[in-house]
């Protein structure tokens, strides 16, 4: 499990994030609807989540350059 190193008002959740996923009902339901009304496959599903998340750090790290 990976710990997060600074404070982080959220550090609780995101410890358990890896262990448990997501407790969002409303991202449960967006993933059945992917994998059941659209036929996506899981590995597809993690594959989209993955490319959001690397897609918002590399906005989030473009702010923060000068």
């Amino acid at each position: 499990m990976m710990k997060i190193e600074r404070h982080q008002p959220d550090s609780h959740e995101l410890n358990d994030w890896a262990l448990y996923g997501s407790k969002d009902p409303e991202i449960a339901w967006l993933v059945d609807r992917l994998a059941l009304d659209r036929g996506l496959r899981v590995r597809e599903i993690k594959a989209l989540t993955l490319q959001a998340l690397k897609d918002r750090t590399a906005l989030e790290e473009a702010r923060q350059q000068p």
